[in-house]
């Protein structure tokens, strides 16, 4: 009753307003005079509308912002800091997760030359979305001012590795540039509000190692320093909370591992393959050897398990998880395998390979990316050439770059080709985001 008192008695008050500006507001044209009395009206019930919206529990009022599309996410927290603390939380997250909002994105990071351009595959859509994400000459990663040159640009994501943390992608790793050295730093990519920022680099300035995220922290180990010409393969392993944006070591590895891959089943982190090398100076080369073999980590002890075989041989160059299923991709020189491995039986089983022609001729930059959607396995080829396969569909010209998307569908059995990949220079950050 007092809260219909007080809406007739606005309205009352605003009626007599209304009245007495009519009588005393100086001659004016009445064109002009309805247009500011029609922005006046309008903002009065816009205030009433927020008034309305303030009034809510915070629990309706999540449910309420809960069905916004993603489209709108972004603007919406521009509304006022009620709505920004509620979109960023963890518990709106949740809840669009548990409403159904959520939507798996395949995203592909990679330099343009002129920025850090991006392709975005949706299952539902199945095509792909490319674009210049940030511009050189305008991107802004941090609030002291950080800017990112040329170069900067155009080998970012060379060795880049992604790590996704609820509707957010990290990108970790080093980036090699003319006249720069090399520059370790931590990119936070956020899928609602299309923004980058900047956090705290890893403590060692490493490429080409694993990475895997468990209970919202990033783990990460092996690779090799680049701090100087040795690019000798270490055991250093290192853990990152978001929250407190902070970096801090764990137990090194058992053995050096180079170009390894990391996994996560049931909160244990997995570092599978690589490469035991190293290159201690100009005259003293040590031959490339792989690591048949699969380390793993259990962050609740801080220790390093028992070591456990690779049976298919050749090296794993790609890797995604399925539930309690590590798959991995090998190469075997001149043909791919697809392995799935039961982390809970610890059994391994040899499923059909990817339709690629053998033997191949693979070039030096190749690089693939094994991720998971539903109940399906992507192979992304991400950079490199497969020349073999030109050849065979028609084309001669070698060193052209394919893009090749091929989906195993795990219920079925069956591969089946997707949209080729658009193209993005230097494509190295693969991560399938939730949101």
């Amino acid at each position: 009753m007092a809260m219909a008192n007080s809406n007739s008695n606005n309205c009352h008050s605003r009626t007599l307003r209304r009245l007495m500006k009519s009588c005393w507001m100086p001659p004016q044209s009445c064109t002009e005079l309805s247009r500011q009395q029609h922005q006046r009206d309008r903002e009065e019930e816009e205030e009433e509308e927020t008034s309305f919206m303030d009034l809510l529990p915070d629990d309706l009022f999540a449910e309420c912002l809960a069905r916004l599309p993603r489209s709108s996410l972004q603007s919406s927290m521009a509304v006022c800091h009620r709505w920004h603390q509620l979109l960023i939380s963890q518990d709106y997250y949740n809840l669009r997760r548990k409403i159904g909002r959520l939507e798996n994105m395949l995203y592909v990071f990679g330099g343009a030359g002129s920025g850090l351009a991006s392709a975005v595959y949706s299952k539902n859509s199945k095509s792909w979305k490319a674009g210049l994400l940030f511009s050189a000459r305008a991107i802004n990663v941090s609030s002291n001012g950080w800017l990112l040159d040329y170069h900067t640009c155009h080998n970012s994501l060379l060795y880049a590795q992604p790590a996704v943390v609820g509707n957010k992608i990290f990108i970790l790793g080093a980036i090699p540039g003319p006249g720069c050295g090399s520059l370790n730093y931590t990119l936070v990519y956020d899928t609602w509000t299309k923004s980058l920022i900047r956090r705290a680099p890893m403590i060692c300035t490493r490429k080409k190692f694993a990475c895997c995220v468990i209970s919202g922290r990033i783990y990460v180990a092996g690779g090799s320093l680049r701090r100087d010409s040795t690019r000798e393969a270490i055991v250093n392993a290192e853990e990152y909370v978001p929250g407190l944006d902070l970096w801090r070591p764990i137990s090194n590895m058992p053995r050096k591992r180079y170009g390894c891959l990391g996994a996560s089943v049931d909160g244990i982190f997995y570092v599978i393959g690589g490469l035991k090398f190293g290159r201690k100076n100009r005259f003293s080369v040590q031959p490339y050897a792989y690591v048949s073999s699969m380390d793993s980590y259990d962050p609740k002890t801080d220790t390093w398990l028992k070591t456990k075989p690779l049976p298919m041989g050749g090296c794993v160059i790609a890797c995604a998880v399925m539930g309690s299923y590590i798959y991995m991709l090998c190469s075997h020189a001149v043909e791919l395998s697809l392995w799935r491995y039961d982390a809970r039986k610890d059994t391994y089983s040899r499923i059909k390979s990817p339709p690629i022609p053998s033997p191949l001729r693979m070039d030096n930059v190749l690089k693939f990316c094994c991720v998971t959607m539903g109940s399906f396995v992507y192979i992304v080829q991400v950079g490199g050439s497969i020349d073999d396969l030109l050849r065979r569909s028609g084309r001669c010209a070698r060193g052209l770059k394919e893009g090749l998307v091929l989906i195993y569908d795990t219920k079925l059995q069956e591969w089946c080709r997707g949209p080729d990949l658009p193209y993005v220079k230097n494509g190295a950050a693969c991560a399938v985001v939730e949101c």
